[in-house]
């Protein structure tokens, strides 16, 4: 049989539409690769459409400058130069005016061709599969979300840490989530690298959940969180080898090759 082939990985792809005749054509080959009959292909400018371009929205991402809850889904449009992007960064002097316009009243926010969509888990998912950082297998789609969950775990430690108004308190606090909820949960993930090889944790190209968790160790590791010590992850060496590896990647030394502040932690430097 003559087939025409894709990736369907790729941002450029076509996306394939069965229709039953063609249905027991059309294989999945290794490598993300779709076959297709060349006379469905064909089909593509004459008869039943079974193959179109697939359509990129438009999307605005609305969220204050500092990375915190906006980056992985920033770092995800970058790194992989999605081409409808709009960074909306505002001030807190700004916010009121913002949250007003807000389904939540709360941020971040991600505009797709006018429509707003909250929430961060429901925004990174949505741009991780528009961007090919989403496995369309059921299973290895599960195992990305299975690792994001436990990357929110990280900042969810802190979480009573933020209600304490006394400065020596809070970081007396910390620094007892660093020595405990916080070191079990980085000893879990030096294990988890270790038995990843030289990947990444869901496989050998980085995923959503790579992105996430690289992102939250960044967060934890900018000086943002007071208390918590900038050798934070030098008892974990497989930690460290996982955010140089991520932050090394050219796509993402190019996003942060001029970081300031907080995004210092972004850099493959930031925890050798």
């Amino acid at each position: 049989m003559n087939v025409g082939y894709w990736n369907h990985h790729d941002l450029r792809a076509p996306q394939i539409w069965f229709i039953p005749s063609l249905q027991n054509h059309v294989k999945m080959l290794a490598h993300g690769r779709v076959a297709v009959p060349k006379r469905a292909v064909q089909s593509f400018s004459r008869g039943p459409m079974v193959v179109r371009a697939a359509a990129q929205p438009k999307l605005k991402l609305y969220y204050f400058e500092m990375p915190a809850r906006a980056e992985c889904t920033r770092l995800m449009l970058q790194m992989t130069n999605y081409p409808h992007f709009e960074d909306v960064r505002f001030s807190r002097e700004q916010w009121p005016e913002i949250k007003a316009k807000m389904p939540f009243s709360q941020v971040p926010v991600l505009e797709v061709d006018g429509k707003y969509l909250a929430q961060q888990g429901a925004i990174e998912r949505y741009v991780a599969k528009l961007t090919g950082m989403y496995p369309a297998d059921p299973w290895q789609a599960a195992k990305v979300d299975e690792l994001a969950f436990f990357a929110m775990e990280f900042l969810e430690v802190f979480y009573a840490s933020f209600a304490i108004k006394d400065a020596d308190e809070r970081v007396k606090a910390r620094q007892a989530i660093v020595e405990g909820p916080l070191g079990a949960k980085l000893a879990k993930l030096d294990q988890m690298v270790a038995a990843a090889g030289a990947g990444f944790l869901c496989g050998p190209k980085p995923t959503y959940g790579d992105v996430l968790m690289f992102v939250m160790l960044s967060n934890i590791n900018s000086g943002f969180f007071d208390g918590v010590p900038k050798d934070v992850y030098k008892p974990y060496p497989n930690v460290c080898a996982f955010h140089q590896r991520l932050a090394s990647l050219p796509e993402v030394k190019a996003v942060y090759a001029n970081a300031e502040g907080a995004r210092l932690a972004f850099k493959p430097e930031a925890t050798k």
